[in-house]
């Protein structure tokens, strides 16, 4: 989707961080924008700073009628919708072993559910027009995964899957699919992750677990400006840092191996029918 001014974006989480980057890159771009987050208040002071190409909602990932509510009122809005920026997200570092059921069902509702509903709302429409773009925000924790970011690398590591399936599956149609792996950015997410948390997702732990450096990670508005050239130029993998490139490359070494392991034992199963 090369040609961007007059279209319509909508971005989830775009009250602060990533979101809000890309927000501002989107109205830079001449894009008229739904800033659409679970803290309204965040979502209006957005929304006033960009001006009257931009619309503020409140909506909460986790429920799959509210972002249907967030799909009508765009529609209502501006007509028409082209960029789903799947984007809102929250963070818990805990041990698998300690990890309250509350924990995992949080992480996944949001940082998982939260794309799955966005595709049920918006996609069809997308597919109607025939034309449209899809960012669905991962992390490089997609790729690679660690304590104490097991439960927060669970639902990256989805989020990279249904990425990789849904751009081979919409390919044809004229949707476009990215999928953002950031690094580390500046943003507020890990106190954030907490102000919102409803009572019903939290078990009241404390879990002492060290959280990510945020604040030594590059800017939001500079992520926000790398997925409009993603969205420009059709590319699907959005990596905002190279710092991770030899863990990647031994990961994908050790299951390269893993294979050549499997030839040398059991010879090739290639047109081997069982």
């Amino acid at each position: 989707m090369d040609k961007l001014e007059g279209r319509v974006a909508v971005v989830t989480g775009a009250g602060s961080g990533i979101g809000e980057g890309i927000a501002y890159a989107a109205a830079e771009s001449d894009m008229r924008v739904v800033v659409a987050d679970i803290d309204e208040d965040k979502a209006r002071a957005v929304a006033r700073d960009i001006g009257d190409q931009a619309l503020p909602c409140k909506v909460d990932v986790s429920s799959l009628s509210s972002v249907e509510a967030l799909r009508e009122t765009a529609l209502s809005h501006f007509g028409s919708i082209h960029l789903l920026c799947n984007n809102a997200g929250v963070w818990i570092g805990a041990l698998m072993q300690e990890a309250d059921i509350k924990d995992w069902q949080y992480l996944i509702d949001v940082n998982l559910y939260g794309v799955i509903h966005g595709l049920k709302a918006f996609l069809p429409a997308l597919i109607a027009q025939g034309e449209g773009h899809i960012v669905n925000t991962a992390s490089m924790g997609g790729f690679i995964s660690g304590p104490p970011e097991g439960l927060y690398t669970t639902t990256k590591f989805a989020v990279v899957g249904l990425s990789e399936a849904l751009a081979m599956e919409v390919a044809e149609q004229g949707i476009g699919v990215s999928v953002l792996c950031p690094g580390l950015v500046n943003t507020n997410l890990i106190t954030q992750s907490f102000a919102v948390r409803p009572p019903a997702y939290d078990p009241g732990i404390d879990h002492q677990q060290p959280a990510p450096d945020v604040a030594s990670g590059i800017s939001p508005r500079l992520v926000g400006e790398q997925v409009l050239d993603a969205v420009r130029e059709g590319a699907f993998y959005v990596i905002t840092h190279d710092d991770y490139r030899d863990i990647i490359a031994m990961r994908h070494d050790g299951i390269l191996a893993a294979l050549d392991a499997h030839v040398a034992r059991y010879g090739s199963t290639s047109g081997r029918v069982t």
